[in-house]
């Protein structure tokens, strides 16, 4: 049969029966690029064949289901640019949603995300697959888990798995990934305080640049998509005796976030931590952790990326005990704060059943 000889609207027809067509996968930001498919360079076919299989047949899969690896075969297909894809058919596929399910220690993951966006299924795979996140490293049963670069909502899954009873809230600025981060948590039973803004040095209003689940970074250009910014002074409860946990993947932005905190982090404080320049990345956190009690360890370094954690530093004992002397002279005569010690930071109030 030659390729000439198939009818499109035929093929789309037959894949529509095969898989269930769900909601739409691509939102208005992302339709420009995927109409622009068909004009890009072309792909060596043998070069896409490979990647169609590695696609199909990974070595550890997501999901092991036969429908599954359709699933991710045609995700990939609406990607490629070579002589053999059917226009309206990956057009079809970038325009949906696909289901994945994942076993995490006895329990079940749903996962969905988008035809039109594969870094979602990279996103899965890094951190349901490889656990590229160790729970096991968290020293304590956190109160409280901020997902700071939320992406689709994976980490806040596993998180809730593990911890049910912490409280738990999401940041993710992107429109279209923060509607996957929704429908993730409402898939799996999670409730969370879902917030759609960027964390930055200050509140405000600023401009992602990139499409897509990752690789957005924050820009004053008006021609990305605008979003609210807010600061991690606003996110934090004022609560010494709080246990927090931090996941911070704020795509470069972590330098202006930590370098303008004000608020104390509670004692019992634990960051998972991703960096994107490299060497001048690890400088920068070393001498921030050093200056603010924690210990930082890189766990996984990929380029200029680098994964770590930080984790609270052993205080000499004298310290130590002067802390706890100035807190019991602040339990019985708290000194009075002068008007211009105080800094006023812009306060995020949301009802945890709501999406903003």
């Amino acid at each position: 049969m030659h390729i000439n000889s198939l009818q499109p609207e035929k093929i789309c027809g037959a894949l529509r029966r095969i898989l269930s067509p769900g909601r739409t996968g691509t939102l208005p930001e992302l339709k420009e690029s995927s109409a622009r498919v068909t004009s890009m360079g072309q792909e060596d076919s043998g070069s896409v064949l490979h990647k169609l299989k590695h696609y199909v047949f990974p070595e550890n899969p997501l999901d092991g289901r036969i429908v599954a690896r359709m699933k991710r075969g045609a995700i990939h297909y609406g990607q490629v640019r070579s002589w053999w894809p059917i226009p309206p058919v990956q057009r079809w596929i970038r325009n949906h949603r696909f289901e994945f399910q994942h076993g995490v220690n006895g329990s079940t993951i749903r996962v969905e995300v988008s035809g039109g966006d594969i870094t979602h299924l990279w996103v899965a795979d890094e951190l349901l697959i490889e656990q590229v996140y160790q729970l096991d490293a968290v020293p304590f049963v956190p109160d409280l888990v901020l997902d700071l670069g939320a992406n689709i909502g994976l980490f806040t899954l596993l998180a809730a798995k593990r911890w049910p009873a912490a409280n738990l809230a999401c940041v993710e600025p992107h429109p279209t990934t923060f509607s996957f981060l929704c429908d993730n948590l409402a898939l799996n039973g999670v409730t969370a305080m879902k917030l759609q803004c960027a964390l930055d040095s200050e509140a405000g209003v600023k401009f992602l640049e990139n499409d897509g689940a990752v690789f957005q970074t924050l820009s004053n250009r008006t021609t990305g998509t605008r979003i609210m910014t807010v600061t991690l002074d606003s996110l934090l409860p004022a609560d010494p005796d709080l246990k927090l946990l931090i996941k911070m993947d704020i795509e470069g932005s972590e330098v202006a976030v930590l370098n303008h905190l004000h608020a104390r982090l509670p004692d019992q404080t634990f960051f998972f931590i991703e960096l994107h320049k490299g060497d001048e990345s690890l400088r920068w956190i070393e001498q921030w952790a050093g200056n603010n009690g924690f210990q930082f360890s890189a766990t996984r370094r990929r380029d200029d990326a680098i994964d770590g954690c930080l984790t609270r530093a052993k205080a000499p004992q004298g310290r130590a005990t002067l802390s706890s002397a100035r807190r019991e002279c602040s339990d019985v005569a708290p000194h009075p704060r002068r008007a211009e010690d105080s800094v006023a930071q812009p306060s995020l109030v949301v009802d945890s059943s709501t999406d903003v």
